[in-house]
């Protein structure tokens, strides 16, 4: 027991000095290392507290297999480094790899052990290098499939703008006693005033932009915006009485649509009221009684 804990113990410092010196030498570019000693640290907890659990019960599982135990073992290591892209998301396809290292390094040092002066047929070596590679490949490209989906953030707002308007619209985030917005499965929907501004009592959304436009009139009827019809403006942050006001905004119109206008908007549209003018004119830089 003694030698077993040893020889896995050896793995995890194989493991967390390989996947450190890896980002080691990415770093070397910046002129300043230091990510690589996270890593590091990281790497050694995350297999002492559940790589070396995980290579005990492998052994324990694949002790009686006969000549296909390396396969079944790679399996076992595979399924198990796979799971903990469930809870880590993007981060997953770390566990994935050092699932691998460290079956790698169990199985290196079982055959230095086991094998001493006996050279291992080729075929056996070439059929179990190949089923390792194909094995992990899948749960890497299985880590980032499952991580994408379930992880990737999104924007997932509905804007709601006064029928005709042209011009910047606003959303100024964190305001504690605006209404909420009223929820479609997923997303906020934000109805602008007249002015093309609202304000939320939620924190700003983050993640990939997935936001829908409407133009809508007073009887409440709703005509989908075309995309080449918004230029995306981005986020802007003001600190008043050190309290931070936050807001994300764009530009609409109706009249100048193009490729041009999402990339490059226009200048002759009206800029609409800024972040400290909505500020001023809702009231809220003014001291609380």
């Amino acid at each position: 027991m003694k030698d077993m804990l040893s020889t896995k113990l050896k793995s995890v410092l194989i493991v967390s000095i390989i996947l450190g010196g890896f980002f080691l030498l990415l770093e070397l570019r910046t002129g300043l290392p230091i990510y690589f000693i996270f890593v590091m640290v990281y790497a050694f907890i995350g297999n002492v507290v559940y790589g070396i659990p995980v290579s005990f019960l492998s052994d324990f599982v694949t002790m009686k297999i006969g000549k296909n135990r390396f396969i079944f073992a790679s399996l076992f290591y595979l399924v198990f480094g796979f799971l903990p892209s469930i809870l880590l998301g993007e981060l997953g396809i770390y566990a994935v790899i050092c699932s691998l290292l460290f079956f790698l390094s169990e199985e290196w040092q079982r055959m230095r052990k086991h094998n001493r002066g006996i050279k291992p047929a080729n075929k056996v070596m070439i059929t179990n290098t190949l089923s390792t590679v194909i094995l992990f490949s899948l749960a890497i490209y299985g880590s980032m499939t499952v991580s994408g989906p379930l992880f990737e953030k999104h924007t997932n707002e509905v804007y709601l703008i006064p029928k005709g308007y042209e011009g910047e619209v606003r959303v100024v985030y964190n305001i504690k006693d605006a209404p909420r917005p009223k929820k479609s499965e997923d997303f906020d929907i934000y109805r602008m005033n007249e002015k093309g501004y609202i304000l939320s009592p939620l924190p700003e959304r983050e993640g990939i932009i997935n936001n829908q436009y409407f133009y809508i009139d007073k009887e409440g009827n709703k005509e989908r915006i075309d995309d080449s019809c918004i230029n995306y403006g981005g986020s802007e942050g003001v600190q008043i009485d050190d309290y931070e006001y936050s807001s994300t905004y764009f530009t609409v119109t109706n009249t100048h649509c193009s490729e041009t206008f999402t990339v490059d908007g226009d200048p002759d549209l009206p800029r609409g009221i800024s972040l400290e003018g909505i500020i001023k004119e809702e009231g809220l830089d003014k001291p609380k009684n």
